[in-house]
C-alpha cells in the first residue's frame, strides 16, 4: 500500500506551468507514457533524449512543444531548482534523492492533451468555456453560481428522473471510530491509518489530490467488488443525473452515461461496501481534526452522503467536464474508490482533473483495482470521466462542511 508522496513534480511555474509526463510515484511500479504534445499513450513514444523526462509520438511533436518544454528541460540538465529541496539543522539547502529513481508511476500530469478532452458537443462546449463563479472563490467557500448550468451529481440522487430533488436528502453523521470493530480486529493496524492520515493531509494541502494505492488490500476489496456486481446484476441502478435537470432532459447521456445507486451499506449483500465507508469516514475525521490538518481545519466535516454506486456500462460512455459543487452546497472533499481489475488504459475510463488557475496541466488517475482517490469538491477540481470501453465500477461519497452546508439549506 502506497500514498502520493508528491516529491517529484517536474514542473516549472516561470513563465507558465510546464510539467513532466511522469511525475508521481506510485506503488504499482508503471509509468503510463504520454505524448507531451498531443497526449498519446503507448509504449511506441519516445522519450527525450536530454532530460528523459517527457515522451513523444515522434520529432515532429517534439519540435512543435519544445517552446513549452524547453525551460523544464534546460533546468533539469543544468541542475536548476527544479527538485525539492530542505534545509539541515545549519540552515543549508540540500537536495533529497530519491531512493527509488528507476521507480515509474501511472498517475501523471500531462500537458498538450486539451484538444482531445471533448467526447461530445456538450463536452466540447464546457472545454473551451472558462467556468466563472460569484462570491469569494480564495479558498473554494461562499456561494458560486455558475454562469453555465450545474452538471454536478445531486446529492443522494435516489428518486425518479421526473421528481423535484429533495431540498434536504438524507445526510449521515461521520463516524470516528469504527464502532465495535477494533483496529485489530478489523485489520487495519495503528501505523496503517497514521500513514494514510499524513498522505491525506499533506497531499490535499499541497496538490488538492491524494491517491492512495492498496488501500483495502486484495481480499477486501474483492468483497465489494462481488457486492457492486449483485447490485448491478439486481437492476437497481438508474441513469445519473444533474442538478440542471432541463439539461439532463435536453441532452440525457451526453453529459453522463453512468448507471447508479445509492447504499448505506446496511442493506442485504452490502456489508463490505460498509465496512470501507466506515474506514474512509475515520480517515476524513481524523484528517480533518489532524495536528497538520492545514486547508483542512477550515471545515467541520460532520455530514456525508450515502455512497454512490456508480456503473459505467462501456460503449464510450462518460461524464463531461463538472465541478462536484459549484454552488456552495456543503461538498467539501470527494472520496472515490475504484473496483476495476486488471484495468488497462485501452479500457478508459480515465479521470482527468483540471487544477483551477492550471490550464495547462491535467491530472490523469487510472481507475485501478482496490485504488482510493481524495480530492476538493469545489470550482479547485473541475473533472470528467473519459470514455470507458468495457463496464468501470466505482463508489463515490461526498463529505460536507456543516457551516457551508446549513447557509445553503438557508438561502434555498
Amino acid at each position: 500500500m502506497s500514498a502520493l508522496s508528491g516529491e517529484h513534480f517536474g514542473f516549472v511555474t516561470d513563465p507558465a506551468p510546464v510539467l513532466c509526463a511522469a511525475a508521481r510515484r506510485m506503488s504499482s511500479g508503471s509509468r503510463q507514457k504520454v505524448c507531451g504534445q498531443c497526449g498519446a499513450v503507448g509504449d511506441q513514444l519516445k522519450k527525450c533524449s536530454m532530460c528523459k523526462m517527457m515522451w513523444y509520438c515522434d520529432e515532429d511533436h517534439q519540435r512543435k512543444h519544445w517552446s513549452q518544454h524547453k525551460p523544464l528541460c534546460i533546468s533539469k540538465n543544468t541542475g536548476g531548482n527544479t527538485g525539492d529541496t530542505s534545509k539541515n539543522k545549519n540552515g543549508q539547502k540540500h537536495k533529497k534523492r530519491s531512493k527509488k529513481t528507476k521507480q515509474e508511476t501511472n498517475f501523471c500530469f500531462d500537458k498538450g492533451v486539451l484538444e482531445e478532452v471533448a467526447g461530445t458537443q456538450a463536452a466540447a462546449a464546457l472545454s473551451h468555456n472558462e467556468m466563472q463563479f460569484q462570491g469569494n472563490g480564495g479558498q473554494g467557500r461562499g456561494r458560486r453560481k455558475s454562469h453555465m448550468p450545474d452538471l454536478s451529481t445531486p446529492i443522494d440522487s435516489s428518486h425518479p428522473l421526473e421528481a423535484q430533488v429533495p431540498k434536504t436528502p438524507p445526510l449521515y453523521h461521520v463516524q470516528e471510530s469504527l464502532d465495535s470493530l477494533s483496529l485489530e480486529g478489523s485489520g487495519f493496524s495503528e501505523e496503517w491509518f497514521t500513514n494514510i492520515l499524513q498522505d491525506v493531509t499533506k497531499d490535499l494541502n499541497k496538490y488538492g489530490v491524494c491517491v492512495v494505492d492498496d488501500f483495502l488490500g486484495e481480499e477486501r476489496a474483492d468483497r465489494i467488488l462481488e457486492e457492486v456486481r449483485t447490485l448491478h446484476s439486481l437492476g437497481v441502478m438508474q441513469a445519473g443525473q444533474v442538478v440542471s435537470q432541463h439539461v439532463q432532459d435536453q441532452a440525457r447521456g451526453k453529459i453522463r452515461g453512468d448507471k447508479i445507486t445509492w447504499v448505506t451499506g446496511d442493506e442485504p449483500h452490502c456489508s463490505s461496501i460498509g465496512q470501507l465507508v466506515n474506514v474512509v469516514d475515520y480517515i476524513v475525521a481524523k484528517a480533518n481534526k489532524h495536528y497538520d490538518a492545514g486547508k483542512l481545519a477550515q471545515y467541520n466535516i460532520t455530514w456525508r452522503t450515502r455512497a454512490m454506486v456508480a456503473c459505467y456500462p462501456g460503449c464510450d460512455t462518460h461524464y463531461v467536464k463538472h465541478v462536484d459543487n459549484p454552488n456552495g452546497d456543503g461538498r467539501c472533499i470527494t472520496a472515490i474508490y475504484y473496483l476495476n481489475k486488471n484495468w488497462t488504459p485501452n479500457d478508459g475510463g480515465v479521470l482527468r482533473i483540471y487544477p483551477e488557475n492550471c490550464s495547462d496541466i491535467i491530472a490523469s488517475i487510472n481507475p485501478c483495482f482496490d485504488r482510493m482517490l481524495f480530492f476538493w469538491s469545489d470550482r479547485r477540481n473541475p473533472h470528467e470521466v473519459m470514455p470507458a470501453k468495457i463496464v468501470r465500477y466505482a463508489i463515490t461519497v461526498w463529505y460536507l462542511d456543516q457551516k457551508e452546508r446549513e447557509e445553503y439549506l438557508a438561502r434555498e
